[in-house]
């Protein structure tokens, strides 16, 4: 990277370079500015089109130091795409180094790519102001600077500047412009800069609407002292708060969110406090402390001071520290005793978050006691990110929203082939898109679960939103095959109104790519793809798969034995279903008369109606989906009969798991391994005649039968998967799909394929749930349309349904 300007020291040179990559908004121009000052050059820095122009004139050395300083000194949250330098003829009417405004007009802003900063949280240096009597800010609940606060959720357009912002409503006051005018200010060119005097207020309301007189921060601490409930706005929405160690204001809202189970996030005043809840990772409470600040998913500790309420039928509790100002003068205000707040999201179960305040009288007025807001206005919601803490490995996102979104990832490449510009919609659950530019894949944030109607009216909004803010024009869209989805529907009314080809991608095809393209791999794996459901190329439902995959075409070479699920969807609530369907494969037509049966449906009309369906084959749906699987299984054990919100049974059979404590507990093969037809089939049966073994299991028994279904489950994956590395010579396995949140299946199976010399991807970037899907549509569209003209996608397209292979 360093610049040889010249071999002669004294001889004065210039030089242009070019950065790409996530360089505006994160205090990029005041670092160059003052590296450039300090090495005594001549020239300027800019935003522009392509992400920030410096010219730089001075001798070889000064330029050097320059260069160097500009690779190992730049702010923590910048990133660099790409890195272009030349050499340029000197300039002889320059007198020192200045930064230069930002080209304004929109033709120049139509064209090039640069990436625009995520949210982050409030910084050591902002934290030390808001906290000083004798600051100018203390106790602005807004305060930020070039490295900290709202940037994502605020920004309305590039290039990133203020009036291009939510708070362009703002006009700076005297102090407020003289520090964004200092190149020497950590607020210089920080564009949500703000104080008392002049930017955005804090206030608490009533729930409707009506300001509460006194200090709105000490007021509202006595509220969540007297375990009341708070709507709390923050950086990309609001959340609903309540006292994590009060079991009737735990209980009150757990009622207004009607979310009856569903685990709740839990803010902690600090790392010590978190400390005594879970038993926190070195790597994730290192990432729990960052700037991306993310909940964190880790065991719970015994005694730990929450009510058990918060996160029920789970082992884990979801911890995470204060991010903006006003949670920490929040905390600041509260009681010492008072260490850990419920902080879930602002909305009613499936909703996307609320972000305007007059939306929050609306729709959260009836959920909360009182509102603390302020005026400053977000652009679009980003919810809380979301990782699993895997002890010594890194930590597994499972939700990318703040701090995350929007970025954007390197897509895997052959040769010389260029991306052109495309659009992928994902699926249907933990919704996100992607766009394709020439430098990669642009996620958006977490956009929820499109079934309910907010939801999608969301996603169809983002789906503008993202294209305008990185001027994208696509060329072409990807789609989930599956017909139903409303991300594909959309997908097909976009593509007639835009005129664009249409590709589909299988569902599992782009779990296996998504945890590709992390990896940048381009050559052939043995995917073992595990989730609730997607529609299969054969036209059935999948979810257990071994796919031979790259990212033009797959084939499935292995499966688990699929079951007839009694009513279709109804089985995925109704895990009893599942059950039964797993003890008809097992016993076969004596499963009604079975005592599992009886336990799982004593009511005899019922249990035989149900098990005629499964006899006869009347409105079943054939599944292979693991998902399923683990619905049945804790069926079985008596752990969950009633998913009332996604991967509830699973995530309380892996508690159970987890309680019994780590160990390999599979000592011989409960399974048999079949060829039906050319496919490599998994049968549990023999697995299934042992766990429904037990009359009344002990709590004990329960919790060593769930280990041993977890490590007889990996241990069957591992051998299909060596039986089939030897026959492809394919030695890289891909580990994707929802059902690899599970800790202890993903772990045991990674072992177990590690034993047997194979090499395992595994996520680290995206999601394996379907929130990664959007980057898997874009692995294999890219590399499909890859070096095409617009006539030639036209063509390919026409044949991409029958590209896929069953």
């Amino acid at each position: 990277m360093c610049p040889a300007a010249s071999s002669l020291s004294g001889v004065v040179a210039r030089r242009r370079f070019v950065l790409e990559g996530q360089v505006q908004g994160v205090g990029f121009r005041p670092f160059v500015y003052r590296i450039a000052r300090r090495c005594r050059l001549q020239g300027f820095v800019r935003n522009d089109i392509d992400g920030v122009t410096i010219e730089v004139q001075g001798t070889a050395v000064q330029l050097g130091r320059f260069a160097r300083a500009l690779e190992k000194e730049h702010p923590p949250l910048v990133s660099f795409h790409q890195i272009t330098a030349a050499p340029i003829s000197p300039r002889n009417d320059e007198t020192g180094f200045f930064i230069q405004q930002s080209h304004d007009r929109a033709e120049q802003w139509s064209t090039g790519q640069v990436d625009v900063t995520v949210d982050i949280a409030v910084c050591r240096e902002c934290l030390d102001e808001l906290f000083d009597e004798h600051d100018r800010r203390f106790g602005y609940g807004l305060i930020n600077c070039t490295n900290c606060g709202p940037r994502f959720s605020i920004i309305r357009r590039v290039p990133y500047d203020r009036p291009n912002t939510t708070m362009a409503r703002f006009p700076m006051c005297e102090d407020c412009r003289r520090q964004y005018a200092d190149p020497t200010d950590r607020r210089f060119h920080a564009q949500p800069i703000a104080c008392h005097r002049c930017g955005p207020k804090v206030e608490l309301v009533e729930p409707t609407g009506r300001r509460i007189d006194g200090d709105s921060i000490t007021n509202a601490a006595q509220y969540l002292a007297q375990g009341r409930v708070l709507a709390i706005k923050g950086l990309g929405g609001f959340h609903l708060a309540a006292r994590a160690d009060a079991t009737a204001a735990v209980a009150h809202l757990r009622e207004l969110k009607h979310r009856d189970y569903k685990p709740f996030a839990v803010m902690c005043r600090s790392r010590q406090s978190a400390g005594k809840l879970v038993a926190l990772g070195d790597q994730a409470a290192e990432l729990m402390q960052s700037p991306r600040c993310p909940i964190v998913l880790a065991p719970r500790l015994a005694g730990a001071g929450v009510v058990k309420q918060v996160a029920p039928q789970t082992h884990r509790l979801g911890v995470m520290l204060p991010y903006t100002p006003i949670h920490h003068l929040l905390f600041a205000a509260l009681d010492s005793g008072c260490d850990a707040l419920v902080m879930t999201s602002g909305n009613l179960t499936d909703e996307p978050l609320v972000i305007d305040n007059h939306e929050a009288v609306a729709r959260l007025g009836g959920l909360c006691d009182a509102m603390l807001w302020h005026d400053r206005p977000i652009e679009r919601c980003v919810d809380d990110s979301v990782v699993i803490d895997m002890g010594e490995s890194a930590p597994l996102p499972v939700r990318r929203a703040r701090g995350y979104a929007p970025s954007l990832l390197p897509l895997p490449r052959s040769g010389d082939g260029f991306l052109s510009e495309g659009l992928c919609v994902g699926g249907e659950l933990k919704n996100t898109i992607a766009l394709v530019q020439s430098q990669g894949a642009v996620l958006s944030q977490h956009l929820g679960d499109l079934k309910h109607p907010l939801a999608f009216d969301y996603f169809k909004k983002a789906v503008g939103d993202l294209c305008d803010l990185f001027r994208n024009k696509p060329q072409w869209i990807a789609a989930d095959l599956h017909p139903m989805y409303l991300s594909t529907s959309y997908a097909r009314r976009l593509a007639r109104h835009w005129r664009v080809p249409l590709a589909f991608v299988q569902h599992h095809h782009a779990h296996a790519a998504s945890v590709m393209a992390e990896h940048n791999q381009t050559e052939p794996v043995l995917a073992i793809v595990c989730d609730g459901v997607g529609f299969g190329a054969d036209h059935t439902i999948w979810g257990g798969e071994l796919l031979l995959a790259d990212l033009i075409d797959f084939k499935r070479l292995a499966r688990l034995q699929p079951l007839r699920l009694p009513g279709g969807d109804a089985a995925a609530k109704d895990t009893r279903r599942c059950a039964l369907a797993l003890l008809y494969q097992a016993f076969g037509d004596q499963v009604d008369q079975h005592p599992a049966s009886r336990r799982l449906v004593p009511d005899s009309a019922e249990r035989q109606l149900i098990t005629a369906m499964i006899r006869r084959n009347v409105n079943c749906a054939a599944s292979s989906a693991a998902g399923r699987v683990f619905d049945g299984v804790a069926a079985l054990l008596g752990l969950c009969q009633h998913n009332d919100y996604e991967a509830q049974a699973g995530m309380a059979l892996e508690a159970a798991a987890y309680e019994h404590g780590p160990g390999f507990e599979a000592s011989e093969p409960m399974f048999q391994v079949k060829d039906v037809g050319g496919l490599l089939q998994i049968d549990l049966c023999p697995l299934i005649r042992r766990l429904s073994g037990h009359t009344l299991p002990s709590k004990a028994t329960v919790q060593r039968l769930a280990a041993v279904f977890h490590d007889q489950l990996a241990l069957a994956w591992a051998t299909v998967a060596e039986q089939l590395a030897i026959e492809t010579g394919v030695r890289t396995v891909a580990l994707s799909g929802g059902v690899f949140c599970n800790q202890r299946l993903t772990e045991q199976l990674t072992t177990l394929l590690q034993r047997r010399g194979l090499r395992v991807l595994r996520h680290h970037v995206v999601p394996p749930n379907d929130g990664g899907l959007s980057l898997g549509q874009a692995a294999i569209a890219a590399a499909r349309f890859s070096r095409k003209t617009d006539h030639q996608l036209r063509i390919a397209n026409r044949h991409l349904r029958g590209a896929l292979c069953v």
